[in-house]
């Protein structure tokens, strides 16, 4: 299949919005880092944060056994 059209103002949206939603994500996890700090439990991190679980209980590992 040839490329027979490039849309650049659809590119540069597409790569905004993924920018976004990843700085997003990095922010859920820098928050759900903090909070395992205050020893808050993952369970609840989870519900307020809008990460998995399973993700907050690798974070909450990760921290343990860096402390």
């Amino acid at each position: 299949m040839i490329l027979t059209e490039f849309n650049q103002e659809l590119y540069e949206k597409n790569v905004r919005e993924d920018g976004y939603l990843e700085g997003q994500a990095d922010k859920a996890i820098e928050a759900a880092e903090n909070l395992l700090k205050e020893n808050i439990s993952p369970e609840i991190i989870a519900r307020c944060t809008g990460l998995p679980l399973e993700k907050v209980q690798e974070l909450a590992e990760k921290i343990s056994v860096d402390a």
